[in-house]
């Protein structure tokens, strides 16, 4: 994000400047985090940052568009409720999760906003679905048949209200568009009224024209259901970046909301980018022991790396079993040293526990490193490892496990800290 100028200031000394503050809080937060979660390696989600990007996605679509902020997996692993109450706060009208599970467990802290599920429901989960008032997304109406009329409703009396997945392309869930027109009139029959229709777009961010053609397929099914009292979403992460129905009642976004790119390709980035977003979620550690090795020392399992001279090694508590993946072992994943903006490579293999890093002298007492940076770096960003990785972004902060801390913060201050292996998160 650009800055402005000060008088006599060129652009990239006001940036080197921001940089520099940056670091500076950074520093400060994370000497403070680490005292208050007594372990040398956290996750940090900058809650800011989600504000930041649900402005960004209010400017993406029309004045009258609605958001249903999509909070799955752990609002992709960077921790559900703090994310979901930061979305509370910022106006979000509506949520979605994939699994009725989840749906409960927002129910069980209080939320009452409308949820609606995005999996394709089952006849197991219709209790539980009326049960704690979600409303579930259908793409036939099996589930709904198996059970006697009369028991959907909600606790309130009002009928089980559902969602319409419509497939326009990505033949996973969703009613064929020829079939939908029987299975409105099924949901008539059963007296269930339709909360939504929707789609997902299979393309990626630098393929607008094959999103553009399942929007034109999805206005054409819905369009005979326009008068009815329900809201029609196709627009999630990609499309909010595409600009394609994001005029409709409701835009879904998901990893955008904690800045993740729906893409890893350097195009797709530099688009996500441009908009404004900022990630959220960064992995923060100090050194927790380091020595200096000869030459021709072997480290690590397999004996995969040897030093070629003297070299300063340090081990990080983070390992596969947290969420870094293994092939980032033997140079190919890096930690970035913040007072200095260096990547340090990881030598010998990513083991269940920790890393080894090389760094170029000894560390200071204290000394501060991110292993995920929050940005859009070639090697330590959500966005890089996923490039070279040949993975998902939203893989690399949602891969990790409740054995790290998550530690959030707001205007640079701790707000709250999920203890390890705290699982209310």
């Amino acid at each position: 994000m650009m800055g402005i100028s000060m008088p006599g200031e060129s652009e990239g000394e006001t940036s080197s400047k921001m940089e520099a503050l940056s670091t500076t809080c950074l520093v400060s937060l994370a000497t403070e985090a680490f005292l208050q979660v007594r372990a040398p390696s956290f996750i940090h989600v900058n809650l800011d940052a989600v504000v930041h990007n649900v402005s960004v996605l209010r400017s993406l679509c029309g004045p009258s568009t609605r958001m249903m902020g999509v909070v799955k997996g752990g609002a992709y692993g960077s921790g559900m409720m703090k994310v979901v109450e930061t979305l509370l706060k910022e106006g979000v009208q509506e949520l979605a999760v994939a699994t009725v599970a989840e749906g409960i467990y927002l129910r069980k802290h209080g939320i009452t906003i409308p949820i609606t599920i995005l999996g394709n429901l089952l006849a197991c989960e219709v209790l539980e679905v009326t049960t704690h008032s979600l409303i579930p997304s259908i793409s036939w109406v099996t589930a709904l048949a198996s059970v006697s009329k009369d028991t959907l409703v909600y606790p309130d009396g009002s009928r089980l209200s559902v969602a319409i997945n419509i497939d326009t392309g990505m033949s996973r869930y969703g009613v064929q568009p020829a079939h939908l027109p029987d299975l409105v009139q099924a949901l008539d029959d059963l007296e269930v009224p339709i909360s939504s229709m929707y789609t997902h777009f299979q393309a990626s961010i630098t393929e607008k024209e094959k999103n553009q053609k399942q929007l034109e397929i999805f206005l054409q099914a819905t369009e005979p259901f326009k008068t009815r009292p329900l809201t029609r979403h196709v627009a999630a992460t990609t499309g909010c970046v595409q600009d394609l129905g994001t005029h409709l009642d409701l835009i879904r976004p998901g990893g955008s909301i904690t800045g993740l790119s729906s893409g890893a390709d350097r195009e797709s980035v530099e688009q996500f980018a441009k908009c404004g977003f900022r990630p959220a979620f960064s992995v923060v550690a100090q050194p927790s022991f380091f020595k200096l090795l000869p030459a021709g020392r072997f480290i690590g399992y397999d004996a995969t790396y040897e030093t070629q001279g003297e070299e300063w090694i340090a081990n990080f508590t983070t390992g596969w079993s947290d969420g870094l993946s293994r092939r980032l072992s033997n140079g190919d994943g890096a930690v970035k040293r913040v007072k200095t903006g260096e990547l340090c490579p990881i030598v010998g293999r990513v083991s269940m526990d920790s890393i080894t890093v090389r760094l170029p002298e000894a560390p200071e007492e204290g000394e501060v490193f991110q292993v995920i940076t929050d940005d859009f770096d070639d090697v330590t960003s959500a966005v890089g490892m996923a490039r070279n990785l040949g993975a998902a972004v939203y893989e690399m902060p949602g891969n990790w496990s409740t054995r790290l801390p998550r530690v959030f913060s707001k205007n640079g201050k701790i707000v709250y800290i999920c203890h390890s292996l705290c699982y209310e998160c």
